[in-house]
């Protein structure tokens, strides 16, 4: 049950409820409806309630005490307040709507007054049947389960009690994406969306688990049979497909390239004999990419994505990340198949939350600086805008990011360029990004101008404004070599680095 689903209540639906704030954010869980008027109650709250109030303190409270209480309320996990008027309030306070608004947390207005006690007590005893009947499923599923693993062919037989507990259409894929077995099959579409879960084994994925729910599905058993199933099958899975010598030797490779606790020049011997012995080519050029997704994709997507860029693949799941290694015949196909790669990444239906795409290596002997590159660039703190990053576009921003003496680089880029910048922000001026534009394109005033989007005639004045910033800076000046540098550390604190531009 959610917020909205409560509206169905007779005592709630008496109050004509109405949402007037929070949308995005009714599907959150109802647990437990509870009346209170308190405005510190955030502390002593689990998470999951509907608060239902008159608003009794609402009154003497200033803009920041509305704004504290809803983010209280917000971070303690609570799924709405319910504010009734027509008794201590007339109208809900405009900036709590507003602020619930913008941080997505839901506000009911009750439009008539009604018995809280009797809402709380009618809802509550829903919720509680609820989760009887759920614990109940749980248990019967359990039950079933653990008889299917005991017989020949325990795979398939886990499938079937699915597929007939559930009402549903129920199939398992290895992780490189085969059918390894299905069950349950339906003959008429659902409107539910399928369900996905990973079975794991050993701390890595196997296997996916995916329920299409049939017409006369039931969600409790489909839930219990989500919570129950993986492990079962992830025990079924090691007597029926043992790991492969191929799976282990890929498995150790990546616990190799990904090891953080020893340094790399410890690792290195013992992951190129373990790249050996996967048939990875020691003079081949290899990219590694690590991607953070949203949702984890379906079944075979990743790989997919992965295999339509080089034939030549290896992918596995650490912690929440998927990692690959593409392998290419030189370097001059991997830079080819480079925006291949960018440009799928960037496909909608993949809901990437973040990627890093290392520079590459042109040997074996060259992934883990690789991998270590397409991860250091993934954990900068960028904007929204670079969900894509390509490790060549952030070397500086890398550098700046590893280095220790980072007063040292403040103190450069303020000598350089400080009055620069410093005009900028008094008189929100655009010089900053006219340097960094000439020097990008190699003092080309013409495609300068291109870039900026501005007439040549307004960029001639923009420089004759910059010069006389930053003094004279004739072509040929021992100048220009510190005024760039300066420029392009600036600029990597502004994609995401903790440098301060002085």
């Amino acid at each position: 049950m959610n917020v909205l689903d409560a509206f169905d209540d007779v005592y709630l639906s008496a109050a004509r409820p109405e949402l007037v704030a929070g949308r995005r954010s009714v599907t959150r869980s109802l647990r437990w409806v509870h009346a209170s008027e308190q405005l510190d109650i955030a502390p002593l709250l689990r998470g999951g309630e509907l608060i239902m109030m008159e608003g009794v303190y609402f009154g003497g409270c200033s803009e920041a005490d509305l704004v504290t209480y809803l983010e209280s309320m917000n971070a303690a996990g609570v799924v709405g307040i319910a504010v009734e008027t027509g008794g201590i309030l007339d109208v809900i306070p405009p900036l709590l709507v507003e602020h619930a608004e913008r941080i997505g947390f839901p506000v009911v207005h009750l439009r008539r007054r009604v018995p809280f006690v009797q809402v709380c007590e009618s809802i509550n005893s829903q919720l509680a049947d609820s989760a009887l009947r759920r614990l109940q499923m749980a248990n019967r599923m359990s039950r079933l389960l653990s008889a299917s693993i005991e017989t020949d062919g325990a795979v398939d037989a886990v499938l079937d009690v699915l597929g007939v507990e559930t009402r549903s259409s129920v199939t398992l894929h290895s992780a490189s994406g085969d059918l390894i077995g299905q069950s349950g099959l339906v003959t008429e579409p659902s409107d539910f969306t399928s369900f996905e879960v990973p079975v794991t084994s050993g701390g890595r994925d196997v296997a996916v688990l995916t329920v299409a729910p049939g017409p006369d599905a039931d969600i409790y058993s489909i839930n219990a049979g989500l919570e129950r199933a993986p492990e079962i099958l992830s025990i079924a899975l090691l007597s029926s497909r043992p790991a492969r010598v191929e799976d282990r030797l890929r498995t150790r490779f990546f616990s190799l390239l990904s090891a953080t606790n020893y340094p790399a020049s410890d690792v290195t011997d013992h992951l190129d004999g373990v790249a050996e012995r996967m048939g990875m080519p020691e003079h081949d050029a290899y990219l590694t990419v690590s991607v953070e997704f949203d949702h984890d994709p379906a079944a075979g997507t990743w790989q997919r994505t992965v295999g339509s860029v080089s034939p030549h693949n290896w992918c596995e799941k650490i912690g929440d990340r998927h990692v690959a290694v593409l392998g290419f015949a030189d370097q001059e196909m991997l830079d080819a198949r480079r925006p291949v790669l960018l440009s799928r990444l960037q496909a909608t239906q993949l809901r990437i939350r973040r990627a890093g795409v290392g520079p590459g290596a042109s040997d074996r002997h060259g992934l883990r600086r690789c991998f270590d590159t397409a991860t250091a660039v993934l954990a900068l703190d960028l904007g929204p805008h670079d969900r894509i990053r390509d490790a060549r576009n952030f070397a500086l921003a890398l550098l700046v990011e590893s280095m220790s003496g980072k007063s040292t680089v403040e103190k450069f880029v303020h000598d350089q360029i400080g009055p620069l910048l410093a005009h900028d922000r008094e008189r929100h001026g655009e010089l900053y990004a006219t340097l960094l534009a000439y020097i990008t394109h190699w003092g080309s005033k013409t495609e300068t101008a291109k870039s900026l989007r501005i007439q040549r005639q307004t960029l001639y004045q923009r420089l004759d404004r910059l010069f006389d910033v930053l003094g004279p800076l004739p072509a040929g000046s021992p100048r220009f070599p510190g005024i760039a540098t300066a420029v392009f550390l600036e600029q990597a604190r502004r994609q995401g680095c903790t440098v301060p531009g002085g």
